[in-house]
């Protein structure tokens, strides 16, 4: 392969939707152009969950060039209709996520020999919806299209272990994050970062909050940040009205970096009930500024929690039980503690993943 790469992004949704993996393939295409490559991203051309309406297939995004595709389908199972023409512009292709693209760029990329790469993302684990269907083809299809990649990129000690056996070339590369700021927060207030979707259990984590008011003095608020998917913040909004909290619960939506930090520095914990996460990028982000994190015991979370030795996985199936657990930890956090947070979160770095990707494309990329 050439000394500069073109390199071309797979991802189901891009920009303007807004979610970790959108943002996780945004920094990784950022951080490979400022190493000297050239990066673009093909995309579908309508939101899963919009109007139906048809985005342009043609779109520089801050400096990305984008490519919209149709497709046939839905959110659960889609074909994408990826003209074969579009890969001769590229030395390399990397596909995120194990989805339509995921099965179909294998085939592609086979055909004409073009190097391709894939990274997990945490595969389509996200609920047990479906999970009949969902089992038998990770075991028939992903595996067989994942034995097509010149290597698999695993972003979690979890997917590595779900993925294992998938292709011969299943290398760790843990995702990376982007700091908010560059202060240690110190208020007493409690955040969620990420979608408002089903997979995130947030009625659970509003009771388990509702509890923690109610019979163990928290303080502070509950801040609820990000964009809706499945889930509307109205109902959400009429769930903490009911319980007696509508006043302490703050529905923010999307916020951006100058408001995202003015909330951070009010909050001293990181909240979240998801029953699955592929990594677990918005809890580094709040552990990045000192947030202790409080969540759900799925597979990234715990292994997170382990590695970073601060904060505790409690179970909010079980929000009186949730609630009894957090308030025994209630008081401040120390600054060495808040600093352990940080330190840990901030070894995740953009510069190290990109550079380790590129070395991974050149050295896979002959075979």
């Amino acid at each position: 392969m050439n000394q500069k790469l073109r390199i071309l992004h797979v991802v189901r949704q891009f920009h303007p939707a807004i979610g970790g993996l959108e943002s996780y393939v945004k920094n990784m295409a950022h951080h490979q152009q400022r190493l000297g490559h050239e990066c673009a991203v093909l995309t579908l051309d309508r939101f899963f969950h919009g109007d139906g309406s048809r985005l342009p297939p043609q779109e520089t995004v801050e400096g990305i060039p984008v490519r919209r595709v149709p497709f046939i389908g839905g959110r659960r199972f889609f074909v994408p209709l990826v003209p074969p023409s579009i890969l001769n512009d590229f030395d390399v292709v990397h596909v995120h996520n194990t989805d339509g693209f995921f099965d179909v760029l294998s085939l592609m990329c086979k055909a004409v020999n073009k190097p391709a790469f894939a990274t997990t993302h945490g595969g389509f684990f996200h609920t047990n919806d479906f999970a009949v269907i969902k089992r038998p083809y990770f075991r028939l299809i992903t595996r067989s299209s994942g034995r097509r990649y010149r290597a698999l990129f695993a972003i979690s000690e979890n997917d590595y272990t779900i993925f294992r056996g998938t292709n011969a070339n299943l290398l760790l590369k843990p995702n990376a994050v982007v700091p908010p700021g560059d202060f240690l927060a110190s208020g007493e207030s409690f955040v969620y970062l990420g979608r408002l979707s089903k997979n995130k259990n947030l009625p659970a984590l509003i009771e388990t909050y509702a509890i923690l008011r109610t019979k163990h003095h928290a303080g502070g608020r509950l801040h609820i940040i990000g964009p809706e998917w499945d889930v509307t913040a109205g109902e959400l909004s009429a769930l903490a009205e009911r319980l007696g909290i509508g006043e302490a619960v703050t529905f923010h939506g999307f916020a951006d970096v100058t408001a995202l930090q003015d909330i951070l520095r009010d909050c001293g914990w990181f909240v979240s009930a998801s029953s699955f996460e592929g990594f677990g990028m918005a809890m580094l982000e709040a552990m990045s500024v000192g947030l202790i994190p409080f969540v759900q015991p799925n597979g990234s979370f715990r292994e997170l929690v382990k590695s970073g030795g601060v904060g505790m996985c409690v179970d909010f199936t079980n929000p009186a039980e949730a609630a009894a657990q957090i308030g025994g930890h209630l008081d401040p956090p120390s600054g060495e503690e808040r600093e352990k947070a940080s330190r840990f979160a901030r070894t995740f770095a953009w510069e190290k993943l990109a550079d380790d990707t590129i070395t991974a494309y050149r050295e896979y990329g002959t075979q």
